[in-house]
């Protein structure tokens, strides 16, 4: 928003009118297939043989994510990082996270790389594996280095759930939009409000600022957890277990609050977790 991903700068009746069409524009620059900022960028590859052109994606492992761009044969691209994920043509499970012409994930099998691609396929040489700079990601048998979840957050929990289970899990009733790229007003509605931010981001750099940041640990139930990716980045709430619930999409895009992993199903590189302001 795989990779989620999002918030959106302001939202709801804490945005001045004549501000909405502004914020809109810019939160429709996040990039959902972000990547972590990793040194490596690859040489010229192309796209190959494809006839019908190769389609850029913003998640690897789902067939039906978000198309980015379908690249004629021919388009030149760079990578950043590679993932193995679904298997295409002759059994070749490598998909490359480029930066350019666009951002997003494009098959191996369909361009001029080195090898002779099949299940073996290799990454290019040098070429690290997404994700590999986030901070250690949080596993069900780790171990929270909090206290255990406050009135504040067990209620989060609570609410963060009845969202997603609701008959209209697209829109927020609350603020009279859809909920795709609102993600910060998300987790402030399942906060009760006790916090204000522009963006996820913002509200990642108080939390890190002021010493609240963890990066390792399963978030505990009602904490906040962190992503990057554009200039809002994402933030969702934990339900505990590993899994949390949050906004998937972008503004302008009207899809379901959903549940998923804390580490492995969005794109966006994880920053960590905190308890929320009030907790």
């Amino acid at each position: 928003m795989r990779r989620i991903r999002l918030s959106r700068p302001r939202g709801g009746a804490r945005v001045p009118a004549a501000l909405t069409a502004v914020l809109a524009s810019a939160a429709a620059t996040l990039v959902l297939a972000a990547s972590p900022a990793l040194a490596y960028t690859s040489p010229t590859y192309h796209v190959l043989n494809t006839r019908v052109g190769l389609t850029v994606r913003v998640n690897a492992t789902d067939p039906n994510a978000q198309v980015v761009r379908t690249l004629p044969d021919g388009t030149g691209w760079t990578a950043d990082c590679a993932v193995r994920a679904r298997a295409v043509g002759n059994g070749n499970p490598v998909w490359h996270h480029i930066t350019s012409p666009v951002v997003g994930y494009l098959a191996d099998y369909w361009t001029d790389t080195p090898g002779a691609g099949g299940p073996n396929q290799q990454f290019l040489p040098g070429e690290p594996t997404c994700g590999a700079a986030q901070p250690t990601p949080p596993t069900a048998t780790s171990t929270s280095t909090s206290t255990a979840a406050t009135p504040q957050m067990r209620l989060a929990v609570a609410w963060a759930l009845a969202e997603k289970n609701s008959p209209d899990p697209t829109w927020s009733d609350h603020y009279h939009h859809a909920w795709s790229g609102w993600c910060e007003q998300f987790v402030e509605q399942a906060e009760n409000f006790t916090f204000r931010f522009p963006t996820a981001l913002a509200d990642f750099a108080w939390q890190r600022d002021h010493g609240r940041l963890h990066t390792g640990g399963t978030p505990p139930a009602g904490a906040l957890v962190f992503y990057g990716g554009g200039s809002a980045g994402h933030v969702a709430v934990s339900i505990g277990g590993g899994q949390a619930v949050g906004t998937y999409g972008f503004v302008g895009q009207r899809l379901a609050v959903r549940q998923y992993p804390v580490v492995g199903f969005l794109t966006n590189p994880y920053l960590g977790w905190s308890t929320p302001i009030g907790s």
